[in-house]
């Protein structure tokens, strides 16, 4: 149980370290109050629970489905977009000044479409996380108990880390513009290429 527990917790980690849409929304988010990066990965987690039941209850063609992943970019890279878009054209004034023109999701539910908007997140889970939920299911409940909690774990500690760091590096006005400059573009870079990857 330990092995799969820490087993499931160093590849989650080495999945929560690369960079994505939801850590640039992170970064960001993590000026105003380290807290949101908290409450992003609060619905990137239970989330990641409902896929863990999927996969546990036979649902795996869910995922595999090729309709699903290419709506998934189209839709999911889209809604990417135009978050890059919105920030961009938010950054004005002072901090306090662009929290007032921010987005009006609930930050656990935008962890959550985030994560869903991005095709490679489906991706992991039908190879990686999927490989070792199979494993994880020999020791039945106890073990898919410990792969979750394990996994999660890393993208908590994760971002918790992401969320002390950019309360205290983005207090400036001008790095937050420089910050939210350069995330926006990469959120409309992650969209724009999964929106093209899907219509290959």
């Amino acid at each position: 149980m330990i092995s799969i527990f820490f087993g499931s917790f160093l590849v989650g980690l080495s999945g929560a370290v690369a960079p994505g849409p939801l850590m640039m929304i992170a970064v960001y988010q993590s000026a105003k109050s380290w807290k949101n990066s908290i409450k992003l990965i609060f619905g990137h987690v239970v989330l990641e629970a409902f896929l863990v039941l999927l996969l546990v209850l036979g649902f795996q063609w869910v995922l595999k489905s090729p309709l699903v992943t290419k709506v998934i970019g189209l839709l999911g890279g889209s809604f990417l977009a135009f978050m890059g878009v919105s920030q961009l054209t938010a950054i004005k004034g002072e901090i306090s000044q662009v929290e007032k023109t921010d987005q009006k999701i609930p930050l656990p539910i935008t962890g959550a479409l985030v994560s869903l908007s991005n095709p490679y997140f489906l991706l992991w889970w039908m190879s990686v996380g999927s490989a070792f939920l199979v494993k994880a299911q020999t020791s039945l409940l106890a073990g898919v108990t410990a792969f979750y909690f394990g996994h999660i774990l890393s993208d908590i500690l994760w971002y918790s880390l992401i969320g002390v760091f950019g309360n205290t590096i983005l207090k400036s006005s001008l790095i937050y513009k420089i910050v939210m400059t350069v995330t926006g573009l990469f959120l409309i870079g992650f969209g724009l290429f999964f929106v093209l990857d899907s219509l290959r």
